[in-house]
């Protein structure tokens, strides 16, 4: 994806995905029948999580790289447990705690391994993914709440539209990219669009309806090692020691969160 820019990435699949939802949720007669102070908060937290936080990390991960972007967002999980947990009174216990530190230590067991071989840093994409990382915990925060009393497809889909209609002020400054686009980076966006936006955030904003931010968000940083196990197992990567060791502590984890 070299020759698409972060920024154009994020509003492509923005885009594509408010052209899937938004018929989605008229056909099912999902539209939420609420006051125009709830529509400014969803609205804006679509804008924060989705056109800001996601391109800012895409923008600091293209600048320091997968791993270090990784490792600087695992902070990300507590911080959103325990303001769910003071904020909103979600669920919070030792063994959620102690699930969650299991699985945040995992991932940088396993991104440190990415990392050993890698010189300096830059401090603007340090300072990128630290943003995303505030901004996104807000908006998982505000999308608790948001979903309590709502369907996980309209918030879905109503975030992310509302994310797309942040990133068309960016509309001139990504038309170029567009415009070079081949079929195969077509192709691409289109996959990551689908796995990644309709499906992903589908799933996580359902997780969050059931069981609360506090409980859904440390889970689903276990991601980095299930993507892991998956280059190892379809792209012949090697199996390796931390990769161990991480998956053990991410099943760790995930049970101790489970049992609570």
């Amino acid at each position: 994806m070299e020759r698409v820019s972060p920024l154009a990435l994020n509003a492509l699949r923005l885009l594509i995905s408010s052209v899937f939802y938004l018929p989605l949720i008229a056909l099912l007669g999902a539209i939420p029948d609420r006051e125009i102070t709830w529509w400014a908060i969803l609205i804006a937290s679509g804008i924060i999580g989705f056109a800001i936080a996601d391109w800012l990390f895409l923008e600091g991960m293209n600048i320091i790289g997968v791993s270090r972007a990784g490792i600087l967002v695992t902070p990300h999980p507590i911080l959103t447990m325990i303001l769910a947990h003071y904020l909103l009174n979600r669920p919070l216990n030792a063994s959620i705690a102690l699930g969650a530190v299991l699985i945040v230590i995992a991932v940088i067991v396993l991104v440190s391994e990415a990392m050993d071989s890698k010189g300096g840093m830059s401090w603007r994409g340090i300072g990128f993914v630290i943003v995303a990382e505030l901004l996104w915990t807000i908006a998982v925060l505000v999308t608790d709440w948001l979903v309590s009393n709502e369907s996980a497809v309209a918030i879905t889909g109503l975030r992310i539209s509302s994310g797309a209609l942040g990133s068309l002020v960016f509309f001139r400054t990504i038309r170029e990219t567009v415009r070079k686009m081949s079929v195969e980076d077509w192709e691409l966006v289109v996959v990551i669009t689908i796995l990644g936006t309709m499906l992903g955030q589908y799933f996580f904003i359902k997780s969050i309806s059931l069981v609360g931010s506090s409980i859904a968000t440390p889970v689903t940083e276990s991601s980095p090692v299930m993507a892991a196990l998956m280059a190892v197992a379809f792209l012949k990567e090697r199996f390796t020691k931390r990769l161990g060791i991480s998956l053990v502590l991410t099943t760790l984890g995930i049970i101790l969160i489970g049992l609570a």
